[in-house]
């Protein structure tokens, strides 16, 4: 619970704040709470002073666009809009799962969100995902970087078991741990349990660097066996597929591009993995390329873990939409990855080729459009009833984000030019 948003939502009148925080407060630190009265005192006293802040620096353009009715996060067409202008910011073109600079990779990758609960599996599924990005790249991991929020009241052994788990992966790649940031969400004025954070990892390239843009026409496109991570794990939770969340504790896919890049990378063009948005997102931001997927619909769904896909199925959610952690290979020398794939007992299959773009980014095997949808599959009991809802068309988030874009983009070249002429 953000006491400082409540403050802030509820300025200038002040007898609601403290009736509004007083409750919040009570209900998470019990009404004897010693400290009560006199931080709801200073929690006015910030919020009044900090309001009062005004100029360019600091205030942010305010678009009237809320990120989770636009779609931020949610690995859809609303998403990918919002990345582009990130993108144009960050003077950067291109989707990719890592970028390359000197021979290094680096990635970063968020906890998925709805496991603060289950600190463990936060933990071990974003360090997987985060040394996965730049392993399709192409990269030997060098080191993994931790960063985690815990709410002011957290239980602290939550920290030990996000740990517990980020180790547990560094420990199965010998991959060192190297930097760490351990932080509350929001210092004292956030209350509640809730952790956030995220995982970062560096590699250096040895041979090639398997960018999306060399993602090209007549290219077959190799799958390998997906078993979920975060996504899939959250799935099962809060679904009640319990048992399914052991199928995702793996590192195959790891080992799958590990394999690649030291033993069959100069027959590989790219490489990337099936996960934020599914198969759809990733043919979405590849399709930039102005290329196509063209996919065999049930050589993808055979390469699904057979309990995942089950649990699937049984709550109605698109396979097309949701991250599985497979791997994808583009090559043109498909019967030889599938081959050394096999050989070391991963299962692949050749499930399609690439093609010139046409309408639409995936095609099934009858020229079927695979279409991308505003958000990826639902997952969750809660995101099912959200579904594809947002108040905003896409030329009306384009239009908002675009003004936005200009104005962040003016105060960063104006303390660019500061800080370049001091």
């Amino acid at each position: 619970m953000d006491l400082e948003g409540i403050a802030r939502k509820l300025y200038p009148n002040k007898e609601e704040i403290k009736r509004k925080l007083r409750e919040e407060i009570e209900f998470y630190k019990g009404k004897n709470y010693p400290l009560k009265d006199k931080i709801i005192e200073a929690i006015v006293k910030e919020v009044e002073t900090s309001i009062n802040a005004k100029g360019e620096i600091f205030e942010f353009p305010r678009t009237n666009i809320k990120a989770g009715e636009a779609g931020l996060g949610s690995r859809g067409i609303g998403d990918h809009i919002i990345h582009n202008k990130v993108l144009e910011l960050a003077n950067l073109e291109g989707y990719e799962d890592a970028r390359i600079n000197r021979n290094i990779i680096a990635s970063i990758d968020g906890i998925h969100s709805r496991l603060s609960y289950f600190p463990f599996l936060a933990g071990f599924h974003a360090t997987k995902a985060a040394l996965r990005d730049i392993m399709v790249k192409g990269a030997e991991p060098l080191g993994i970087l931790v960063d985690i929020h815990l709410s002011d009241d957290s239980d602290v052994g939550m920290l030990l078991d996000f740990e517990a788990g980020v180790a547990t992966v560094s420990e199965a790649l010998n991959v060192s741990i190297l930097a760490g940031s351990t932080l509350r969400i929001g210092g004292d004025m956030v209350i509640g349990e809730r952790i956030s954070g995220g995982i970062g990892a560096i590699g250096i390239l040895k041979n090639n660097y398997f960018s999306r843009k060399n993602v090209k026409v007549g290219q077959y496109i190799v799958m390998t066996e997906g078993s979920g991570g975060g996504t899939i794990t959250t799935t099962a939770i809060y679904n009640g597929f319990y048992e399914v969340v052991s199928e995702t504790l793996s590192i195959k896919d790891l080992l799958t591009c590990d394999m690649i890049n030291k033993d069959v990378y100069q027959y590989v063009s790219s490489m990337t993995d099936v996960t934020n948005g599914g198969i759809r997102a990733s043919a979405l931001e590849i399709s930039e390329n102005n290329v196509s997927f063209k996919i065999d619909k049930e050589k993808f769904l055979s390469l699904i873990n057979s309990k995942v896909l089950d649990m699937l199925h049984k709550l109605k959610i698109d396979p097309f939409g949701i991250s599985i952690d497979s791997i994808l290979i583009f090559t043109e020398y498909p019967e030889l990855i599938k081959s050394k794939l096999n050989s070391r007992g991963i299962r692949a299959e050749i499930i399609g080729k690439v093609t010139e773009f046409h309408e639409f980014p995936i095609v099934d095997e009858n020229d079927n459009p695979i279409k991308p949808m505003f958000r990826e599959s639902p997952y969750t009991p809660i995101k099912q009833v959200i579904g594809n809802y947002s108040p905003y068309t896409e030329e009306s988030l384009a239009n908002a984000l675009n003004i936005a874009t200009k104005l962040a983009k003016a105060k960063k070249e104006k303390v660019l030019k500061t800080l370049k002429g001091s």
